[in-house]
């Protein structure tokens, strides 16, 4: 009887462990405009240096542009920004 206690303790304070973990997820913010064309500025420079051709550039920016986001803590975004 102890034993299952016990197990049923541990198993009670693992589920708390693994919820509070996932509560204390950071919730992303929106990036402002000015810093999403800065990164958009950026990553021209990296598909020139990638040289990225002109039928592929859009996706090249935008896949960018999200990496860079995503490594600030910041939403994505679906569409590019005009300039």
């Amino acid at each position: 009887m102890k034993k299952t206690m016990l197990i049923l303790t541990l198993l009670a304070l693992s589920s708390n462990v693994a919820y509070s973990e996932e509560a204390s997820e950071p919730e992303l913010m929106e990036a402002s405009e000015s810093y999403v064309m800065s990164l958009v500025s950026l990553c021209k420079d990296y598909a020139k240096e990638d040289s990225i051709e002109s039928q592929s550039l859009n996706a090249y920016l935008l896949t960018c542009v999200n990496d860079e986001l995503e490594s600030s803590y910041y939403k994505p975004i679906k569409v590019l920004p005009k300039d």
